[in-house]
């Protein structure tokens, strides 16, 4: 299969992003840039409470399950506006050319997707090959678990490692999404999760950044342009989170945490122009704040981090008119009041977030880590020094301008997170400022392009103004087609502008950025590389995969398969949909299965493990051999089930070079 081939699931990915969400948007009365905008975000919000929904009533997940739960949210948010319709204002129209803006946005866009995927797809190899990496065990198998069952529910999707029934919670939007995309397209679970990557990626992301940057610029060409450049080129992020994990629901929810961010600035008002009733904003901050949860939950926790520098800047202004007021004191004591419960609520909030994860030991000195931050040099990797200086420009544009504070601010934070995560002892600071997180660097370190990127744009946004503004004074006054091209140009000539500006920033800024960003990208690219060959195949290799893709001629659909999850045995589910012993590294293997993992290869009939053998339905074994992706004692638990010799239970009936099918036949 090549990439060419897998542009329909990709289009289906992309569809199922937007679509949703779109309707929804206008639903609840976003129209114009708004509308396509909030989609991405809306459409995860969509996607989880419908399988939230599936699960409660025993609907099966389907797009037509999808379908009917975006209109009923859009009917009750459409219906709610009518009640409401005496409280909203109008909103007026963006004062930029629409015509431009349909050409700048996908122009940016779409120069952003191809800088990611000439990177990506040769890194991850064919269509159908994935990351042998520790995570993507539980999300492959996790697809699988939706499509067999037709439960995507978040409350259940964690019932999959278990074997219960109740509630078993795990963000499901990401696992829901790539099976609507295997349903819709007729792919397998690899070629489904591969599409979701490259659209998150290549479309999602960087469209977020730009809708981003244009809300609180407004519709500047250059800023736009820029933005999706520079959103294509941060190794650490998207790239990085792709390899490292992976953290797919992570990159996800990162993705659209961009959009859930305008949202919250327009609230505050700190967007350039008004981009939506408080009613819309509200919506879909709802539905954002969702899809952030059942997602990946600790994209919310970014999302209240950046809030922060917000609402400072609101608190302040508040105790300012306060202080002013001609009943200072009554004011000063309400204001103080309602910031004192804020901060009440907000550490509740936090302190719900936190984990009790502390596996991280410090990697780099106080001095390193803030250098990370202002360098791009992540991890003690290669720096991105073009946003860099671009970011050094745009941190200036604000002190000239003495407004956008609060971009300053959120930049701080991610910078701060990521510093306390490399750099903190373990302890109680690191566990409350970065327990969200798993006090896990990389998720941390991914979070610091996203400010980057906003106050870079700043900075393109300072210098266009600035080379305007010179060409307006140096302008010869006598000369009329000058001033009218300067100072009244018609709505023509503000387009071909434009377009020219546009033009000349993709033109220079592309190249540039490559260039700029060519060591990071040759690293990442190589670790991507590496986790998704079979050569040595850390989790699967191509014997095991070929033996693995034909095990429903052998495997009855309701016989269970004994499996050690450490040498990729968990992944006959994902790969044939036969039941496995289990489905990830961990929890580890309950009591009756411990036991047969010790026994099993000389268990007599009628033996307590023959016993345990018929009570958990295990009827084939799978016998990948001792290479495992983590070399510990957990994965030598499984003594039965690993180079089997000569057993008198257990009959070899298929095999493919060392990777060996055995059937229980001694029990």
């Amino acid at each position: 299969m090549t990439w060419w081939q897998t542009l329909p699931a990709v289009c289906t990915a992309a569809a199922l992003l937007f679509i949703p969400g779109f309707v929804l948007s206008r639903g609840v009365g976003a129209r114009g840039f708004a509308s396509f905008a909030f989609a991405p975000l809306a459409s995860c919000g969509l996607v989880g409470v419908a399988g939230i929904l599936g699960g409660l009533t025993g609907v099966p997940w389907s797009v037509w399950l999808l379908l009917g739960t975006t209109l009923l949210a859009t009917a009750a948010g459409l219906g709610l506006r009518y009640l409401l319709r005496a409280q909203l204002s109008p909103v007026q129209a963006s004062s930029g050319s629409a015509i431009l803006a349909w050409i700048t946005v996908p122009v940016s866009l779409l120069a952003a997707a191809a800088m990611v995927t000439k990177k990506l797809l040769p890194s991850m190899g064919t269509p159908d090959s994935f990351a042998q990496v520790y995570d993507n065990v539980f999300h492959l198998n996790a697809i699988r678990h939706i499509l067999e069952t037709g439960n995507a529910s978040t409350l259940n999707l964690g019932n999959m490692l278990t074997g219960g029934s109740g509630l078993g919670i795990y963000p499901s939007v990401w696992h829901s999404i790539a099976a609507l995309i295997s349903q819709l397209s007729t792919v397998n679970v690899f070629v489904a999760e591969n599409a979701l990557t490259i659209a998150v990626s290549a479309l999602v992301w960087p469209f977020a950044c730009i809708a981003l940057v244009r809300g609180i610029l407004g519709p500047k060409t250059m800023a736009t342009a820029i933005t999706g450049i520079l959103a294509a080129s941060f190794w650490i992020f998207p790239f990085q989170t792709i390899q490292w994990g992976p953290l797919f629901p992570n990159t996800l929810a990162y993705s659209i945490l961009p959009v859930a961010v305008l949202v919250v600035a327009a609230l505050f008002g700190l967007t350039k122009e008004r981009l939506a009733d408080n009613y819309t904003l509200i919506a879909v901050l709802l539905v954002g704040i969702t899809a952030m949860f059942l997602t990946q939950p600790n994209g919310f926790s970014a999302l209240l981090a950046f809030t922060l520098p917000m609402a400072a800047g609101l608190a302040l202004k508040a105790l300012l008119n306060a202080w002013r007021s001609e009943r200072r004191a009554f004011k000063l004591m309400i204001t103080v009041a309602w910031i004192c419960g804020s901060l009440i609520i907000f550490a509740l909030i936090w302190k719900t977030l936190l984990l009790g994860y502390d596996n991280w030991l410090p990697s780099r000195t106080l001095k390193e880590g803030i250098n990370d931050v202002l360098t791009g040099a992540l991890m003690g990797q290669e720096s991105t020094w073009l946003a860099s200086l671009l970011g050094a420009v745009g941190l200036l544009t604000i002190v000239i301008r003495r407004r956008g504070w609060w971009m300053i601010g959120c930049m701080a934070i991610a910078g701060f997170l990521y510093v306390v995560a490399v750099w903190a002892q373990p302890g109680p600071l690191r566990h409350i400022v970065t327990g969200s997180w798993y006090q896990d660097p990389y998720r941390l370190a991914a979070l610091v392009p996203l400010f980057t990127i906003v106050i870079a744009a700043t900075g393109i946004d300072g210098i266009a103004s600035s080379i305007v503004s010179g060409i307006k004074k140096v302008a010869p006054s006598s000369h009329s087609m000058s001033q009218r091209l300067l100072f009244t140009p018609t709505t023509r000539v503000r387009i071909m502008g434009g377009i020219l500006v546009l033009a000349l920033t993709v033109a220079v800024f592309v190249p540039l950025s490559l260039q700029a960003n060519q060591k990071g990208m040759i690293w990442v690219t190589k670790k991507i590389k590496q986790s998704w060959s079979y050569e040595p195949g850390w989790i699967v290799s191509t014997p095991e995969f070929k033996l693995m893709a034909r095990l429903d001629d052998d495997v009855p659909a309701d016989a269970v398969i004994a499996v050690d999850p450490f040498n990729g045995g968990s992944l006959a589910y994902a790969i044939s949909g036969r039941k496995v012993t289990e489905y990830h590294l961990g929890p580890g293997p309950n009591e009756n299965l411990a036991l047969i993992a010790q026994g099993l290869d000389t268990a007599t009939r009628g033996s307590e493990i023959c016993r345990l053998v018929d009570e958990e339905n295990i009827h084939f074994v799978l016998d990948f051999g001792s290479f495992y992706m983590l070399n510990n004692d957990a994965a030598k638990r499984y003594p039965s089930f690993v180079e089997i010799n000569n057993s008198p239970t257990l009959k070899l009936i298929d095999q493919q070079d060392h990777a060996k099918l055995y059937e229980v036949v001694g029990c």
